[in-house]
């Protein structure tokens, strides 16, 4: 689908714009911190504070972010509009990880039952190591930054990008419960109350 040019991004810029890894990753720390600012951005996604600049204003052009100035600060959040292009660029990573929900494949043999319980070793494997490492990462980051009394702006900095690791896990254990044992609940669930004690501050 091809969109009008003022409005809306044309098929060609959207292309050029998110199929490209720091946009993506700029517009995704943008919804993961809510309102931050460019030098903040430029720091996770790895990129230089210009470059970073100038994708902020094509967003601003195509109506995905918006800014607003609080005394000496360049504040930058999303639109509803972008909103809506990180919920379809999250359904994107899913599927790119193959974390799609299981047995909602087309182009199936009439008669064939795809079995939604069925959970494979490396899939169970690759879920407990993607919780471990995430728990690692969270736990170590928040203990640092309360080892040296950080501002709750900091916290919510640091701990923030992590939203999107942790919705994916969720969302995938949500589909299939057999990806997990108690043990590694017990890890997210320690994750997300982490998480939400740094954001709610």
């Amino acid at each position: 689908m091809l969109y009008l040019e003022g409005n809306y991004m044309t098929k060609e810029y959207a292309e050029q714009l998110f199929l490209q890894e720091k946009p993506t990753l700029a517009l995704l720390t943008i919804w993961s911190l809510q309102k931050t600012y460019a030098s903040v951005i430029t720091k996770e996604i790895n990129s230089t504070f210009a470059h970073t600049t100038k994708i902020l204003s094509k967003m601003e052009e195509h109506g995905l972010v918006q800014f607003s100035v609080e005394g000496r600060v360049k504040y930058v959040e999303l639109t509803e509009h972008g909103y809506r292009v990180v919920e379809a660029l999250k359904n994107l990573v899913m599927a790119i990880e193959g974390e799609t929900p299981e047995g909602t494949q087309e182009n199936t043999d009439e008669g064939t039952i795809t079995q939604d319980s069925e959970v494979s070793d490396d899939e169970r494997i690759k879920t407990r190591e993607h919780i471990d490492r995430l728990h690692e990462q969270i736990i170590s980051t928040y203990n640092d930054l309360c080892s040296v009394n950080s501002e709750a702006q900091v916290m919510k900095m640091k701990i923030g990008p992590f939203s999107r690791d942790i919705q994916l896990l969720l969302n995938s254990i949500e589909e299939n419960e057999d990806l997990v044992d108690d043990k590694d609940l017990d890890k997210l669930n320690e994750i997300q109350d982490i998480f939400d004690l740094v954001m709610k501050k």
